[in-house]
């Protein structure tokens, strides 16, 4: 277990809680950030035990404001913008490569890259106060981490390319209807109910959590027959597994 300055970090319930924690600038993203964010996902894939991540910010107001404008403000050349861009890739994509269930507890607004990293977990859970805005175009930029990408995957061309070019401010509702948002609760059951559909997962075996999330990151990326040979693949390894062997047995007996 770990609470850093930047970044806080506890285990529950083999579910890992991950908290921005610079609530003074909205949880925006720096180069601590990225540090600590680093680290904990290392802790996060070597530990066995965990099952799956909640990703949150701190407060109540800001799930997170993506970048740190004044540490951006530093890094003038293509080259340091490349390096920024690519090292916050390479995480969110650990975060979405990932084969432990990862959740997004929106607790407040998520800008710009704060919706970047929020469409790099599995699922997202608001509070009913929250709203998104994808405002990386009205600021003379776009999406840098990846985000855009996910997007059109996520909700589709046309309702993606809809909030990158207009930047307009959605709130849960809206947010829901257009599947960006999983589930909404209030804010003070924003993390009891992440924690409740974390265990609810878990309860399923690490090997048929594991090859769902494989398919789900298979489908549209590669050929559609590749992906039902993987789906294929996945459940034939499964079918001889002692897990569902043991199933069987108890259902015969039954």
């Amino acid at each position: 277990m770990a609470d850093q300055s930047e970044v806080k970090f506890s285990i529950q319930n083999q579910t890992a809680i991950v908290t921005l924690n610079r609530p003074e600038i909205h949880n925006a993203v720096n180069e601590a950030v990225m540090d600590q964010l680093e680290s904990i996902l290392s802790e996060i894939e070597q530990d066995k035990e965990i099952r799956s991540m909640i990703l949150t910010g701190s407060g109540d107001k800001t799930f997170c404001a993506g970048g740190d404008l004044a540490f951006f403000a530093e890094l003038t050349t293509r080259m340091e913008g490349q390096q920024v861009s690519e090292r916050m890739q390479a995480i969110l994509d650990r975060i979405w490569n990932s084969n432990k269930v990862s959740i997004a507890a929106v607790n407040g607004q998520a800008l710009g890259g704060g919706c970047e990293i929020l469409t790099a977990c599995h699922f997202r859970i608001a509070a009913k106060h929250a709203t998104l805005c994808y405002r990386q175009a009205k600021n003379g930029i776009i999406t840098g981490w990846g985000g855009g990408v996910r997007l059109f995957q996520l909700i589709g061309r046309q309702r993606g390319l809809r909030l990158l070019l207009t930047s307009e401010s959605v709130n849960v509702e809206q947010a829901y209807k257009m599947g960006l948002v999983d589930f909404i609760v209030d804010s003070d059951q924003l993390l009891p109910a992440s924690m409740e559909f974390a265990e609810k997962i878990q309860r399923n075996s690490r090997e048929t959590n594991s090859a769902f999330l494989q398919i789900a990151r298979s489908f549209g990326n590669t050929e559609l027959e590749q992906t039902k040979s993987l789906e294929k693949e996945a459940f034939l390894d499964l079918w001889v597994s002692n897990e569902f062997r043991q199933f069987l047995k108890r259902f015969v007996k039954e």
